[in-house]
């Protein structure tokens, strides 16, 4: 069995000795470990006698492989060493922290075949796979906005500090939103900031959407009417609690298979939008299911 196992030299929470802990392991197990690297654009070379692939990254390295994968008609069971910054998928499909257990258990699982596997829906932001979200708003500004330098010292908490510098220059977005129910019909939505939810966590333990899943084959929009200081703020102060942000008047959460973005402003037009925890080149005019997946190797429990 060979395993490919990639990972992003640049990254700000790269760790050579985990990674070599990680090949060791997989070793250990009975495999054969190859090692690459992604590239900005996420283009790799993956050897086709592999069979397992297996990212080790957060979310935003993750995207990455699966983009290039899709772009490539690479068809491989995927799995995702947490070795990011926040790691949003491998929390939902409760891969192991630890290297040793991570291998073993993901080798169970790569054994066990189809009682290990998930088919996830893909979702695209113009033709790009993402993984687990997209955000417009003060969020987006706060992750454009955010000192790598800091982020490799602090971690996650460096987008927090993002955004209370944001506080002297608050954003004023308006976005038209249409939004497509699963059967098929359309919304109208104006909204001040925006998600598109994918995985079930958002942001480490938090939750935007109760209901989403990576298995699911829809995502959600959360949209905010009103994004002012103090609207924003009790937005978040609600999502820590555990509630459902939904329930807030200023709040609309709907499934959906689709949704178009039209900025309605030159602020707009310039605001970052985030993607996986990375800021989006450009902003996305459309984002959809495609009917599509890719598969997930998932770990089988000690």
């Amino acid at each position: 069995m060979l395993v490919e196992l990639i990972h992003n030299p640049a990254s700000g929470t790269h760790d050579q000795f985990r990674l070599d802990i990680l090949s060791h392991a997989f070793q250990a197990c009975g495999a054969k470990v190859r090692v690459g690297t992604t590239k900005h654009d996420g283009r790799f070379e993956i050897f086709p006698e592999a069979d397992l692939v297996c990212v080790s990254g957060g979310d935003g390295a993750l995207r990455l492989v699966v983009a290039s994968m899709v772009r490539s008609g690479i068809v491989k069971p995927l799995c995702i060493f947490p070795a990011g910054t926040v790691n949003l998928v491998a929390k939902e499909l409760g891969y192991s922290s630890e290297p040793e257990k991570f291998a073993r258990e993901v080798m169970a699982g790569f054994l066990a075949k189809a009682v290990a596997r998930l088919e996830a829906p893909l979702i695209t932001s113009d033709d790009q796979p993402f993984v687990a979200c997209i955000s417009a708003g003060p969020d987006g500004q706060a992750v454009a906005r955010h000192s790598p330098a800091l982020k490799k010292r602090i971690g996650g908490a460096a987008y927090a500090f993002s955004l209370i510098r944001l506080l002297a220059d608050w954003p004023r977005l308006r976005f038209s939103l249409e939004v497509e129910a699963p059967d098929g019909a359309k919304t109208q939505l104006s909204s001040a900031a925006f998600y598109v939810i994918k995985a079930h966590h958002y942001a480490g333990n938090w939750t935007l959407a109760p209901r989403a899943t990576i298995a699911s084959d829809i995502c959600h929009v959360i949209s905010l009417r009103r994004a002012r200081r103090r609207d924003f703020f009790r937005f978040l102060a609600t999502v820590a609690l555990g509630r459902d942000p939904a329930r807030l008047a200023f709040v609309q959460s709907l499934p959906a298979r689709s949704l178009t973005i039209v900025a309605d402003d030159e602020p707009s037009r310039l605001a970052a939008f985030q993607v996986d925890g990375d800021m989006l080149p450009a902003q996305p005019r459309e984002i959809r299911m495609t009917g599509g997946s890719v598969t997930y190797c998932l770990p089988l429990k000690e």
